[in-house]
């Protein structure tokens, strides 16, 4: 669906990769996302913040409130900045604007890392958003762990049954431990690392085999739930929301397009890094909006490798995992913020900065011929 020129919204100058995407002139002529609902599984969505005006639903709260999801109790505003991200409207003192404002928001709560049951409740939170018209999870959040507990890998399959695509933020350790990471390990998941401006690698991205994408991540703005901007927040988390909202921008161009196919799309389409198909830090590539969403001008095999639900449909058959077995315990994750919510965005830095377009949209400029998609002006 299209969104009325008059109530197009104008986005930031230094929402450097919305212009690097061409959204406002090649991406939300075709999608904003209108028809689709993205739940936010994190530490909760301020709903009266002015940019996310009309936008945020009525959700769940894990944590033992009765906020519904819709208030942010996390100190920096870590569920609120990954909405903005998905589905920011403009307005209040920052103008932010979303990469799919159209799209609406379900907020899911959930309590601080590091609680013998966090895996379990992300499940239940993904039995929950695909239960109430979810057809995007975005999970910009993370747990140590090298084994996916049966009880969340049972609610993904649950989640991927009803057709809901599901994404997840690799991980920011990749300098450190490396230790992989929950809910972005477990298959069926598709699980992003972050890239900057000029094309590369965050130093940080974790380095994993289950890494799937990667989607710009650092030297970003973001919105916390007081509405103060902060110019410099880096992290897979914001790598992750971007892809969230390119799978809503999907969904919304192609209503009747399955799961499946709208990951095989991002994956196909996605601009390769490097003389490999695939690496530990930005998997198969660079998400590319519009060669994803725009299926009768790029074309993808319908046998195209979809290595994510490869994933799972071979965990799906499998004799030694089933619903018997008990879950695997997890290694907590120190949290990304003070306040105890596991998440994968650091954010540094206080008020506004006028960040110039770099090498990004250089490196973006073309679709890799090596999926013969053919070369293109803008992304």
């Amino acid at each position: 669906m299209t969104f009325p020129a008059l109530a197009t919204p104008s986005p930031r100058g230094d929402e450097w990769w919305l212009k690097t995407w061409s959204v406002k002139d090649k991406v939300w002529p075709l999608s904003t996302g209108s028809g689709i609902t993205v739940a936010v599984i994190d530490g909760g969505v301020n709903a009266k913040l002015p940019e996310l005006s009309g936008a945020v639903l009525p959700g769940l709260d894990l944590a033992g409130g009765r906020s519904r999801g819709q208030v942010d109790f996390d100190r920096q505003g870590h569920g609120t900045g990954m909405a903005a991200l998905i589905a920011g409207r403009g307005g209040g003192t920052t103008g932010f604007v979303g990469l799919a404002p159209d799209a609406k928001i379900l907020p899911v709560r959930l309590p601080p890392s590091g609680n013998g049951d966090w895996d379990a409740r992300i499940a239940k939170g993904i039995h929950w958003a695909t239960d109430h018209g979810a057809k995007v999870i975005n999970m910009s959040v993370g747990q140590q762990s090298f084994r996916c507990p049966t009880g969340l890998m049972d609610a993904i399959g649950y989640a991927i049954q009803h057709d809901v695509v599901m994404v997840a933020s690799a991980g920011n350790d990749g300098r450190g431990e490396n230790i992989p990471e929950l809910p972005g390990r477990c298959p069926g998941v598709v699980a992003v690392g972050a890239v900057t401006k000029a094309t590369e690698p965050w130093a940080d991205t974790q380095r994993q085999n289950y890494v799937t994408l990667a989607a710009p991540g650092v030297q970003m703005g973001a919105v916390d739930n007081h509405g103060t901007y902060y110019p410099n927040s880096r992290g897979t988390s914001n790598a992750a929301a971007l892809t969230s909202a390119t799978v809503a921008l999907v969904r919304s161009r192609n209503p009747s397009m399955p799961g499946r196919t709208v990951v095989q799309r991002l994956i196909a389409t996605a601009m390769r890094l490097g003389d490999k198909t695939w690496n530990s830090q930005t998997g198969f590539g660079v998400v590319l909006v519009r060669g994803a969403m725009d299926a009768a001008k790029y074309p993808v095999p319908a046998n195209a490798p979809n290595p994510v639900y490869d994933a799972f449909d071979k965990w799906k058959a499998s004799t030694y995992r089933g619903p018997s077995e008990p879950a695997e315990t997890t290694k907590p994750k120190q949290a990304a913020h003070s306040s105890g919510v596991a998440t994968s965005t650091v954010v540094a830095g206080v008020g506004a900065a006028v960040l110039v377009v770099g090498g990004l949209i250089t490196g973006l400029l073309v679709l890799s011929r090596r999926r013969g998609l053919g070369r293109a002006s803008h992304l």
